[in-house]
């Protein structure tokens, strides 16, 4: 039956080329359509042990990073296309113990992120090739200078008004610090085959991967999202070749008051599977936390909160399930959000989440608040995770952008910070860990 999947999408693509052919559109056509956009961005990145000792010391980064798009929503008979040029320069300040994860160990980074074909009718849209991602488990993990981008084919649906069905089928991806396509996620080691990333490599694996493992098969995903009537709903399955069968839905409710006091109350969970002899990690990695066995991961987690004018304010609550006996005690398996902290579970921090901790609970206060006709943003938030292997800790965030207007209308300015007290996800145990990411950024 797999085999039959992995040939949906690109069966898809191809009638859609088919039909397309038939109404042959002139360059000229397709040409006058498009759009031209983008942003730069400078990055300042910092992070503080405390003890500074190793393998704990204090690093830091700096990157000016660009990226422009050229692209088409509809033009010619519904063809069109995008592409977008990433960068991301040192600019030779990273000379004492730079930080790997902001962009890599290289001095620079250039690449093609997207490179697409779409056609697109009132009902669907076809899209292949080089393109950023926006569902909850693959997405641009943009926190960053660059995103992370995916080779793939993606079919959306709209049948009904507020519903958006959608097939897709990945093949290879670009993280967020490497300069090229592969046939890896973030189990592998940021070096395999050739890759340069070295974005983040998750606890889970702790580098055990070797060079000759075998690449990818990349990964099939079917969802679906509704939003109306105070509903915001989305139900997503992903099917991780080799790595997890993954079953993922939320959704948030908000009652209208008509005051500006606006009540919301939201639902998630996450199941996986996946035989330990089927997977990746029965023949490439020792098992995570020491415990081997089948992937059998489990999560339900739930948010109240309320809207009020210009802010909102939630308390989130999420769990994953021990399971003694099975693969990392439960741990949840994510390929391209592990160590990224870009996970969509409402309690996930800026430095860290239960993907990273592994099995346990969180609890999540987060408040945001907009000042002098939105020019001011300020969030707030404190977690705390109870975790069954890497203890207890807590993180406190605070965070604060200023965007301009008028003639610097698209210039933002944004610092962030967060204070980690307990054990880090590799479990080493600290007194105090503080990130900070300041950024400038200019969309255009």
């Amino acid at each position: 039956m797999r085999k039959y999947l992995k040939a949906i999408p690109l069966a898809l693509a191809l009638a859609c080329v088919g039909s397309g052919i038939a109404q042959a559109a002139s360059l000229d056509d397709i040409l006058s359509g498009v759009q031209v956009d983008g942003k730069v961005r400078a990055y300042r990145f910092t992070r503080q042990f405390t003890p500074n000792v190793s393998p704990h010391n204090d690093v830091n980064a700096f990157s000016l990073a660009g990226i422009l798009n050229m692209h088409t929503d509809q033009a010619a008979d519904g063809w069109g296309f995008g592409a977008s040029a990433f960068t991301a320069q040192s600019l030779g300040l990273n000379v004492h113990n730079p930080d790997s994860t902001l962009m890599g160990t290289k001095n620079q980074i250039t690449a093609v992120g997207q490179l697409y074909l779409q056609y697109r009718q009132p009902l669907w849209m076809v899209r292949a090739g080089d393109q950023e991602l926006s569902t909850p488990w693959m997405s641009g993990s943009d926190s960053r200078v660059l995103p992370a981008t995916y080779q793939a084919v993606l079919l959306q649906i709209n049948p009904i008004d507020h519903l958006h069905v959608y097939a897709l089928r990945e093949t290879a991806w670009k993280s967020r610090t490497s300069s090229n396509y592969f046939q890896n996620n973030l189990y592998y080691q940021s070096t395999w085959g050739g890759d340069d990333s070295h974005g983040g490599q998750p606890y889970t694996i702790g580098g055990t991967t070797p060079e000759t493992a075998q690449k990818s098969s990349g990964t099939l995903a079917i969802g679906a999202d509704y939003k109306a009537n105070g509903l915001n709903a989305r139900l997503w399955y992903y099917d991780f070749y080799r790595f997890a069968n993954t079953y993922y839905g939320e959704a948030t409710y908000t009652y209208k008051t008509g005051s500006g006091f606006d009540p919301f109350i939201g639902i998630q969970g996450l199941k996986q599977n996946l035989s330990y002899t089927d997977s990746f990690f029965g023949q490439y990695s020792a098992a995570p936390n020491g415990v081997a066995g089948d992937v059998n991961s489990q999560v339900l987690g739930a948010k109240i909160g309320v809207n009020v004018p210009h802010g909102q304010i939630f308390v989130a609550y999420d769990k994953v399930d021990y399971k003694a006996n099975d693969f990392g005690g439960g741990v949840i398996i994510s390929p391209f959000t592990a160590n990224y902290a870009t996970d969509p579970l409402w309690t996930t921090s800026m430095i860290r989440g239960l993907v990273e901790l592994g099995p346990g609970n969180a609890v999540k206060v987060k408040g945001t608040y907009k000042l002098f006709d939105n020019h001011l943003r300020l969030m707030a938030a404190w977690a705390r995770y109870q975790t069954h292997f890497k203890g207890n800790s807590t993180n406190t965030y605070g965070d604060i952008t200023w965007f301009f207007g008028g003639a610097y209308k698209g210039l933002s300015l944004r610092d962030r910070i967060e204070v980690a007290h307990g054990a880090l996800a590799n479990g080493h145990n600290i007194n105090t860990f503080v990130y900070n990411r300041v950024m400038a950024e200019y969309d255009f």
